[in-house]
């Protein structure tokens, strides 16, 4: 494992990145303990329990994975927190045969996607070359838009980036935990690049859903949060959207 950075967006929020992809999972402090959004991009949970050393959490403390779409950037962890923790991991249903590896191709094409190491941009090759995550995720439990999981934290379908991409909407301090439906680049809001967007319209209507709700924190997949004039760029973000601004090869 490369350089994990571990940092505070409010009391109770963390996020763990790697620097060598700048993929974002999220701890949560709750009143019922640690909900953690995304797995990390390692296999093995390292990244996580980074997270939970830093927050002063133990592994016990996890009460649920609430994960956003299939990729291994984002994904690739829950297995190992499952086998840790004995914790759901909860998902879009048009994601589970990728988690599950229902989806896994076999023969040459899988034995190469295994080889790939987990270190930056490969570990996004390797899931999407294998077409599931490296370690199938047990029983993972399906949600759907308006589902409320562990009390505090609203199901948001926003597909597009992959058909069951789902964010998360915590409602006690108001965070939207996007996934890719979009990003944030230099502190503004940004389309994700076109490349890894299958499917424009249904993305493009994601992302207005997410800029129009009532969010004092946008942590997005990618890079860095947004915490300072959210509403402002998000206004200013929905209204190129709203005016037909083209998606951006690189977003």
């Amino acid at each position: 494992m490369i350089g994990t950075q571990v940092f505070s967006i409010t009391d109770n929020v963390w996020c763990v990145r790697r620097p060598s992809y700048l993929t974002c999972s999220y701890l949560v402090r709750t009143p019922r303990g640690t909900v953690l959004v995304d797995a990390g991009m390692d296999s093995t949970g390292a990244d996580i329990h980074q997270g939970l050393e830093k927050m002063k959490a133990k592994p016990s403390s996890i009460t649920s994975v609430l994960l956003t779409h299939w990729h291994n950037d984002h994904a690739a962890g829950a297995r190992a927190i499952q086998d840790e923790t004995n914790v759901p991991a909860y998902c879009h249903r048009e994601d589970v045969p990728q988690l599950t590896r229902e989806a896994a191709r076999l023969g040459l094409v899988g034995r190469v996607s295994d080889m790939i190491p987990e270190w930056g941009l490969f570990v996004l090759f390797k899931g999407l070359l294998g077409e599931a995550t490296p370690r199938a995720v047990l029983e993972p439990q399906t949600v759907e838009d308006g589902n409320i999981i562990d009390e505090y934290f609203e199901v948001v379908e926003t597909p597009g980036h992959t058909p069951g991409h789902l964010s998360f909407y915590y409602k006690p301090e108001k965070i939207l935990f996007a996934g890719d439906a979009l990003a944030v680049v230099e502190n503004e809001v940004h389309f994700m690049a076109r490349a890894v967007t299958p499917n424009v319209e249904r993305a493009r209507k994601s992302m207005r859903r997410c800029l129009t709700m009532d969010i004092d924190v946008l942590c997005p997949g990618h890079r860095t949060p947004l915490k300072d004039n959210v509403r402002r760029k998000c206004d200013r973000m929905l209204d190129h959207i709203d005016n037909g601004g083209r998606w951006p090869l690189l977003g």
